[in-house]
């Protein structure tokens, strides 16, 4: 992704290249025409699942929405689910953009902001890639506990994202949810970071779908699960399927960041053992490069919900699940077998016709 400034200073070389590079991606996206995956045979792929689907499903590019599916009661193209840990990416968007603005740097010390003791200095990029190793004070105390040295390993950490929010929050002297829903108005985006009970959550927002819950494959309606200000940085955002196809777009396509912290976000700086294998992890973005298929992805689950956005930069391509129900994790290939299927079929399509 290029800016218009730097357009202006590009040689004639560098200016052929990169319309060669535009002409070859336009090409590709072109040839998705031959792209056949359709809702009926996401329907078939649920219908030999081993459990139901309740949710929403879009598989689309810059020019074909490919899949637009909907299935449960109550569930609308329109609506809006709790996003789980996808919420990190958009966090991560906006501590991207805070380094835009020069308003902090990913090598920052994370205590320059945040009243904290930690065993290790521990930078905003270790926070934004799960390398802190950080665990969270025992109150009153302000002394962080250490997993392991930072930079040394991956530990996945919610704990680590709801810090990125405190410093937001100090910069920007802004409610970190407040930040998040001037994003989405300034980029027309359906998403929202309400808090409160659920009552209180779908009295803001009207169209927030039901989250359920099983336990021993039976499938109760959620009750009692209030978001805090925190929740919002790393699981409690809520959005429709077509806004998070939106962000996907704009986060990829070159409307939120500049050429060096999308590259920054999108290039693993660790490795994350992962239920697909091992795959690369950015900032707050998985990079799968598994049979020469580029793929940017997060995924998330939290009581009521569970999501999955994909991306193919080669093809331009988006998937977006979104589910009201969290299912059992006593048995993990049947609460994610489903959507792993789904991006099987979609990676079977795009491996034979790119």
């Amino acid at each position: 992704m290029i800016t218009s400034q730097w357009c202006k200073d590009l040689t004639g070389l560098q200016k052929f290249t990169r319309l060669l590079l535009a002409l070859t991606v336009t090409s590709v996206s072109f040839q998705l025409s031959a792209f056949a995956l359709t809702a009926a045979d996401v329907q078939t792929i649920i219908d030999k699942d081993s459990r139901p689907f309740s949710g929403s499903i879009v598989i689309s590019d810059n020019h074909n929405r490919y899949v637009n599916y909907q299935a449960g009661t109550g569930i609308t193209p329109d609506s809006i689910f709790m996003l789980g840990s996808i919420s990190k990416t958009i966090t991560a968007t906006l501590v991207l953009q805070a380094v835009d603005q020069k308003k902090l740097a990913l090598g920052d010390n994370i205590t320059d902001y945040v009243e904290i003791i930690t065993e290790h200095p521990i930078t905003i990029s270790q926070l934004l890639n799960h390398t802190s190793g950080i665990t969270p004070p025992k109150s009153p105390s302000l002394n962080a506990g250490s997993q392991f040295i930072p930079a040394s390993q991956f530990s996945y950490s919610n704990y680590g994202y709801k810090l990125l929010g405190d410093i937001l929050t100090q910069v920007y002297q802004q409610p970190y949810g407040q930040l998040v829903n001037q994003f989405a108005v300034t980029n027309q985006l359906d998403l929202q970071a309400n808090t409160g009970s659920i009552a209180q959550r779908q009295a803001k927002q009207t169209r927030l779908v039901d989250g359920y819950t099983e336990q021993q494959q039976q499938r109760t309606q959620l009750t009692d699960f209030t978001v805090d200000p925190d929740f919002i940085t790393f699981g409690g955002m809520q959005a429709s399927s077509a806004a998070v196809v939106k962000f996907v777009n704009g986060l990829h396509q070159g409307q939120f960041l500049s050429a060096t912290s999308y590259h920054a976000m999108t290039h693993a700086s660790t490795i994350r053992q992962h239920r697909w294998g091992e795959v690369g992890y950015g900032y707050g973005l998985q990079i799968s490069q598994q049979a020469g298929l580029v793929e940017y992805s997060h995924s998330g689950y939290i009581p009521g919900y569970i999501s999955l956005m994909l991306y193919y930069p080669q093809s331009q391509l988006t998937v977006v699940i979104l589910e009201n129900t969290s299912w059992d994790l006593d048995n993990i290939e049947r609460v994610f077998g489903l959507h792993d299927k789904i991006r099987q079929a979609v990676r079977k399509q795009l491996t034979t016709y790119e």
